[in-house]
């Protein structure tokens, strides 16, 4: 009788076990079907996303899930730099008109024309129609050629900052002797390349002449000024870095270059500044003076020019650094301001000059006032440059040579009787216009080191 019992309450066992791993089997089957749910929305939602990358939309092959989600992040932090503006080009675009047409009206209203270059080779993608405009070049003519081909040569250097497009060019190196930026050769890597950052500047650029107007190639050097002049347009260009991102697969395997964009470029509005263009009178329209900063070293030559220089005298920077800034002054003001310029070189304190005329680009004077003061070397206790802050007063409405025909014929002062020669400021038509001109900042230098 006792095994009996042993043996119904094995059977008893047996059942309680059975029911349960019925139970467990009737739980796992609905969290199965659960999670084969999941994943078939998981995929339909992968499936939506790469529908909506436009990397992904003309992929032969069908993308894991790992690399749209990398292409999908690429593309919104591409998006998240597009709209890094006041607003964007979908929100202010009128429905009626087509992106063409509104193309052709902006470049229009803007007078210019649109440029699109390489970073990594300065090539010329995409030009808009109107350069032949404004530069006399068909589109055919500048497509897929190299911008520095058309570019001044002294301002490659400067097209050659914009394009590179790197964090290290915001912070310039200096000279502490001389206070001359000192160009840094650092190699740019493409992990350092910002996608929606600003540009804008000035430049040089090729204008195509008609046949029969081409320049001799004997060219007097007294008009070697003007004709290169006619040569090449003052452009403003303002735009903005693009990344395209690339669509050819990627390989499995991770590394931090992949996230990097495949094409980097300028996208920027190249509009004509024409010369003589200067800001209405201050009697007429009640603002702000234009202002605009410049520093020289001791012996008086440019060694920085704010860019907002060029719209009220008509120099780009990369024409005037280099240069005295005695070959700009009228002849009538150089005694006064050559005191001034000892002034501040012996004194601590702020120089104030009295209205002064520096000669623009296109030929008159403009009326400025100046506020200049010395950098002291704290190491060397020695003066290492001059700020100047530089106020437009009025623009002056005779020409330079109608000035200059009425200035006194000879300058008298503690330069010396060589300087009482013709002396023309900012034009070399003699071997020593030039030199006389800019040898009294030189002097000047001179006196205080001995």
């Amino acid at each position: 009788e006792p095994p009996r019992k042993r043996k119904g309450g094995e059977v008893e066992e047996r059942s309680e076990g059975e029911d349960q791993q019925v139970k467990m089997k009737c739980f796992r089957e609905p969290h199965s079907q659960i999670e084969k749910r999941r994943r078939d929305k998981m995929n339909h939602l992968i499936e939506e996303l790469s529908a909506m990358i436009p990397a992904c939309q003309h992929m032969a092959q069908k993308l894991d899930k790992l690399t749209v989600l990398r292409k999908a992040v690429q593309h919104l932090k591409a998006l998240k730099a597009e709209s890094g503006g006041a607003f964007t080009h979908t929100t202010h675009k009128p429905s009626i008109l087509p992106n063409d047409e509104l193309r052709q009206l902006l470049l229009r209203a803007a007078d210019g024309f649109l440029l699109v270059v390489s970073c990594d080779r300065a090539k010329i993608l995409f030009i808009s129609e109107s350069v032949s405009e404004i530069l006399n070049f068909r589109q055919l003519e500048l497509t897929g050629q190299s911008l520095f081909d058309f570019i001044h040569p002294k301002d490659i250097t400067k097209v050659k900052e914009q394009l590179a497009s790197s964090e290290l060019h915001n912070h310039r190196l200096i000279d502490a002797a001389t206070g001359v930026p000192v160009q840094a050769e650092a190699p740019v890597r493409a992990s350092v390349l910002t996608t929606g950052a600003r540009r804008a500047f000035f430049c040089r650029m090729k204008h195509s002449q008609a046949m029969g107007k081409r320049d001799d190639k004997q060219v007097l050097p007294s008009t070697s000024k003007k004709k290169d002049s006619s040569r090449y347009r003052t452009l403003r260009c303002t735009g903005y870095m693009r990344s395209w991102l690339s669509g050819q697969p990627e390989p499995e395997a991770d590394a931090p270059d992949k996230d990097t964009p495949a094409l980097t470029c300028l996208v920027m509005v190249c509009r004509l500044l024409p010369h003589g263009c200067h800001p209405p009178p201050l009697r007429d329209v009640h603002a702000r003076p234009t202002e605009f900063v410049t520093r020289c070293a001791i012996d008086g030559k440019f060694t920085f020019i704010d860019q907002r220089a060029t719209t009220v005298i008509g120099y780009l920077p990369q024409e005037i650094l280099g240069t005295s800034c005695y070959e700009y002054f009228h002849q009538d003001d150089l005694q006064l301001l050559a005191e001034k310029h000892r002034q501040v070189l012996r004194s601590k304190e702020r120089v104030e000059t009295p209205c002064y005329r520096f000669k623009t680009k296109p030929g008159s004077y403009m009326s400025l006032q100046s506020q200049w003061f010395s950098f002291i070397n704290p190491w060397t206790k020695e003066v290492e440059f001059i700020v100047s802050l530089n106020k437009v007063i009025s623009r002056g409405s005779g020409q330079a040579k109608e000035e200059e025909a009425g200035s006194s014929k000879t300058f008298q002062g503690e330069m010396g009787p060589r300087l009482s020669c013709r002396v023309i400021p900012g034009l070399s038509t003699g071997v020593g216009t030039m030199i006389y001109t800019g040898s009294i900042g030189t002097q000047i230098a001179n006196e205080l080191t001995d």
